[in-house]
């Protein structure tokens, strides 16, 4: 296993689980990559097939992490009101697309919020979406659970250990040269995270991962966010907030920039200047902080995922499964996925979820956008 985010460590526990003995390659520390640097968000509202069955076949494991991995993950259910005033036709069809899903999901005019969430009755949207089910939890407490797990289910974790070349005999992947030697083993997983690229590149692979950058800060208790109102997504402006307790509220967004960075040189410190224009932009969309609402801490990260903003989830050749490129889905998703990644490896049929459109083959044919939901 290449890689000690959730998706690796959820994919661990599924392997030991099975049965298999388990070695992680990690670079750094449990977690310290992408996995921590989120929001914490669960939900079911997207706006592909794919996404919505991977985090319905996720949450059951998120509603009982506690009696699983004996750690409270903190799980907060706000639900999630994505908001527009210019694209009405996006919101619907991704209102059809959740209730042909068996997904609730509300559709509301701006007098039907004002209703239901007194609190925002100052916004001037002609248009929401309302999904009760998904909210965050404690991205932290969860890896460390998962790490707690894997290890006293007896996986191997060589920790500060740098990929350096996929070894292989033929066509067939057969292990990993690192930095503090060579591990042989039947199957190799990249679930290197943002790192993904460099290793499907090692083993001769091309397959378009690309980092995004993204931010969130928390605003202090003086911006007395209620408590009571769900996610909130204005999807025209690209900025979003949730309350995170006390009065505060979590912010971020794109603010209109998708731009890639590199993994091994980004800055993850909270960037000024898009400090001051997300409390802009949210002042304005939510009407619920100030654009000089103070910032209690704030962070940068990257999504690591693919041109099309979809996971690769695949055998991709003997002896190496790719499981990455998730978009910032990974957390909410690597229940399922590491189930997925365990089941590849095993020769098991795979229930409830068809993931072919997953395959990397998929960028032979240049495909269009087909995620647009995420934040």
């Amino acid at each position: 296993m290449i890689g000690a985010g959730i998706v690796g460590l959820a994919a661990a526990h599924s392997l030991l689980l099975a049965g298999n003995s388990v070695r992680i390659i990690e670079q750094s520390e449990p977690g310290t990559g992408q996995s921590t640097r989120t929001g914490g968000g669960i939900r079911l509202a997207h706006g592909s097939e794919i996404n919505v069955r991977l985090t319905q076949l996720s949450l059951p494991t998120w509603l009982s992490f506690e009696q699983q991995f004996g750690i409270d993950p903190y799980y907060q259910e706000t639900g999630h009101l994505f908001l527009s005033s210019k694209d009405g036709r996006g919101l619907a069809t991704q209102a059809d697309l959740l209730k042909s899903l068996g997904v609730h999901c509300d559709v509301l005019s701006n007098e039907e919020i004002s209703l239901q969430w007194p609190e925002l009755s100052s916004m001037n949207f002609s248009i929401g979406n309302y999904c009760k089910t998904g909210g965050y939890l404690d991205q932290h407490r969860v890896v460390k659970g998962f790490a707690q797990t894997v290890r006293a289910g007896g996986a191997h974790l060589e920790l500060r250990t740098r990929v350096e070349e996929v070894l292989r005999d033929g066509d067939r992947i057969t292990g990993v040269h690192t930095s503090e030697g060579s591990f042989t083993s039947e199957t190799v997983v990249n679930a290197a995270g943002a790192h993904a690229g460099v290793i499907s590149a090692l083993a001769g692979l091309e397959i378009p991962f690309v980092s995004r950058r993204h931010e969130l800060l928390i605003l202090e208790q003086a911006a007395r966010v209620p408590e009571g109102i769900p996610w909130l997504i204005d999807t025209d402006r690209q900025v979003h907030m949730r309350p995170d307790g006390s009065g505060r509220a979590l912010l971020g967004g794109f603010l209109g920039y998708d731009d890639p960075d590199d993994p091994d040189d980004y800055d993850p410190a909270l960037s000024e200047r898009w400090s001051t224009a997300v409390r802009e932009q949210a002042s304005q969309s939510f009407r619920l902080s100030r654009p000089d609402s103070p910032v209690r801490e704030g962070w940068a990260g990257l999504y690591p995922g693919t041109i099309d903003y979809l996971p690769v989830l695949e055998q991709s050749m003997p002896g190496l499964v790719t499981a990455a490129g998730f978009s910032g889905t990974g957390l909410m998703h690597a229940p399922i996925v590491g189930q997925i990644v365990a089941d590849l490896i095993c020769g098991r049929s795979i229930d409830g979820i068809d993931i072919s459109s997953l395959q990397s083959s998929r960028f032979d044919n240049q495909p269009t956008v087909a995620e647009l939901t995420g934040f």
